[in-house]
């Protein structure tokens, strides 16, 4: 993964907030490197950790699929055959993507002052922005070795 922003998608309102969601569902962009990383195996990554808990309302499962990648998501789903797990849908849903409030982006992160500290240091008031924030915000998560982005920080 190149970034990541907390978000809402899939309504109609423009600029929703956290308190003025609307229909809007609670959403993260991914912005990845398919050079790096093709698209159905960032579907597979979110279908083993993924476990949908809604189907309406902010918190629904749903799969913005990018422009041009509604073939890959179209064979995946037809090797799932029956498994297939919800909110990964063929085909696009409407709408535009809203980054969501400064003090929902890295989230986890946010909670480590000093690393906070340090990227801003290096990168300014943008830091969350960045692919090392990034790295930094999945520490833990299955796939992501932190110990040479946490040396980056020095």
């Amino acid at each position: 993964m190149v970034q990541t922003r907390a978000g809402y998608a899939g309504g109609l309102k423009a600029k929703p907030t956290y308190k003025a969601i609307a229909d809007h569902a609670e959403a993260l962009r991914v912005v990845y490197d398919p050079e790096r990383i093709p698209y159905v195996q960032l579907l597979e990554h979110l279908a083993r950790w993924h476990t949908p808990r809604r189907t309406l309302g902010q918190y629904r499962s749903i799969v913005f699929v990018p422009e041009g990648e509604q073939a890959a998501v179209s064979a995946y789903l037809e090797t799932l055959g029956e498994v297939r797990p919800e909110g990964i849908a063929d085909g696009t849903e409407a709408g535009r993507f809203w980054d969501a409030e400064d003090y929902h982006q890295k989230y986890r992160l946010r909670r480590d002052a000093e690393a906070v500290g340090k990227l801003r240091e290096r990168y300014g008031q943008d830091w969350d922005r960045r692919e090392l924030a990034t790295k930094l915000n999945a520490r833990g998560v299955e796939g992501f070795g932190v110990g040479e982005w946490l040396a980056l920080l020095g």
